[in-house]
């Protein structure tokens, strides 16, 4: 089958993308799968033998920063509960309970998205209806339980997206995705790949879909024609959630691909420090002055032999070679500089400042880092109300029925830990600041739960004690 009658054919930006995406996927599956992906990370030295590399694969230590800098990223705008706006109506809040029709609510559903982003560079919310469900009346779907439901869709399964200008907004109008399914055979399953497209490429006209899946025949695979049926929407469902810079219409650089490639330059450096440690706690003997019994080779590494040929009028003796203690300490210093630049690149120094760093430049970094991490977060909150926005269509509902998602943003607060509720104190102690600015910072920061009405609270303590008088303090 030529590729342009196939449909499985990636677009020009998921081939570029393709290398990034596999390294990222590979890395965040742990251990394991990158040990099994052998010399593509762990470089093999010229001449070394395939056993001594297994040995070094297998034993080479592997420290999951970037996972760890994806997690914190991840959870930072979901301190705070993603929720719709207060004027939601019941229905709209009903489906955010189930958004996604298999229990998941908004918030996890937006947690996933997020963290695909972040990872990815994309992530994509197809918001569905079940098929050969549309036409009914609004009464006949709350009957039946019909809705419209989202499906999470990751980056590197978007096939092809084709966006086209319509007024004053890009709508897609192309979308191909990788899909599966599970059917069963007796009691054995089997994973039944799948390939969807959905077109709407005329304005005004309803939208179609195609699905074909996978065969198997004699030593070959072919794409045959599943289902295929129609949309009573004029462009795809389809919300395309970047956390980079688009260009065209699908390729988005991941915004943490160098620290991937830092993940690998550490693991390289890893394996190093284990054979340099390796051979150190195991040193070589050196036979000075006597040939080797056997006239082999000369074999490198822990409890082997090195032997020279004797030399007339030069004594033959027995000393241990292993690697200096300086060497020990570079090796070292270097992986603790690698795990450093990690950590300040993936926007861990809002926590604790490393090494001799001043701490200055970690907080210029910190308050950079929460700048972008916060244009992350608005763009999920615009990507969520979009996907809402199809949710009213789907539902024969007007645009603006479409309920506001509150996303939580405000991560400045705690940068500076500790010295933030100093400077706080100071400034109330000072009468820098009013009674009401002091107590809403500290709800800010966590000290007063949520359930505290900062207004009522000024009320309380008025009837408790006389206002605030910083003149006191001088007295």
């Amino acid at each position: 089958m030529e590729a342009k009658d196939n449909p499985s054919t990636a677009s020009i930006a998921h081939d570029r993308l393709a290398h990034a995406w596999e390294t990222i996927r590979t890395i965040r599956k742990g251990a394991k799968a990158i040990r099994d992906a052998g010399e593509r990370f762990l470089i093999k030295f010229p001449a070394e033998e395939q056993e001594e590399y297994r040995r070094r694969l297998q034993s080479a230590p592997w420290r999951p920063e970037f996972v760890d800098c994806i997690a914190t990223l991840s959870a930072k705008p979901f301190t705070k509960e993603v929720k719709l706006a207060d004027d939601a109506s019941q229905q709209m809040k009903d489906i955010a309970e189930n958004i996604d029709g298999r229990g998941n609510n908004l918030h996890v559903f937006a947690k996933d998205t997020f963290e695909g982003g972040v990872s990815m560079g994309a992530h994509g919310i197809l918001v569905d209806f079940p098929s050969g469900q549309t036409g009914r009346t609004v009464a006949e779907e709350r009957a039946s339980g019909v809705r419209p439901y989202w499906v999470p869709i990751n980056a590197d399964d978007i096939l092809e997206l084709v966006t086209a200008q319509r007024g004053g907004r890009r709508a897609v109008t192309v979308l191909r995705i990788k899909e599966s399914r599970i059917e069963r055979d007796g009691f054995q399953q089997k994973l039944v790949p799948l390939i969807r497209e959905i077109r709407a490429e005329n304005a005004g006209v309803n939208g179609t879909w195609t699905v074909w899946r996978e065969e198997k025949k004699a030593d070959k695979a072919e794409w045959v024609l599943d289902k295929e049926g129609s949309i009573t929407l004029d462009e795809v469902p389809f919300v395309f959630y970047a956390t980079n810079d688009i260009e065209g219409d699908q390729y988005v650089k991941p915004p943490l691909l160098d620290l991937a490639d830092m993940q690998i330059e550490l693991y390289n450096a890893g394996s190093k420090k284990e054979q340099i440690f390796t051979v150190a706690g195991s040193p070589m003997l050196s036979a000075n002055g006597m040939a080797a019994p056997d006239g082999g080779k000369i074999e490198t590494g822990p409890g082997r032999v090195l032997y020279a040929p004797g030399v007339e009028g030069i004594a033959t003796s027995w000393e241990y070679i292993q690697p200096a203690a300086a060497n020990l300490k570079e090796i070292r210093d270097d992986i603790r500089e690698i795990i450093e630049d990690m950590r300040r690149i993936g926007m861990q120094p809002m926590t604790q400042a490393a090494g001799n760093t001043p701490a200055l430049a970690f907080a210029f970094d910190g308050e950079k880092s929460f700048t972008v991490l916060q244009s992350w977060a608005l763009g999920l909150k615009d990507a969520l109300e979009q996907a809402f926005v199809f949710t009213a269509k789907w539902m024969n509902q007007p645009e603006d029925t479409a309920p506001s998602v509150m996303v939580h943003t405000d991560f400045a607060v705690g940068l500076y830990g500790g010295t933030e509720i100093v400077e706080l104190n100071k400034a109330r102690f000072e009468g820098q600041i009013t009674r009401k600015t002091y107590l809403e910072e500290m709800q800010r920061r966590g000290f007063l739960g949520p359930q505290v009405d900062i207004s009522q609270e000024i009320k309380d303590l008025d009837a408790e004690n006389p206002p605030f008088d910083p003149a006191d303090s001088l007295n």
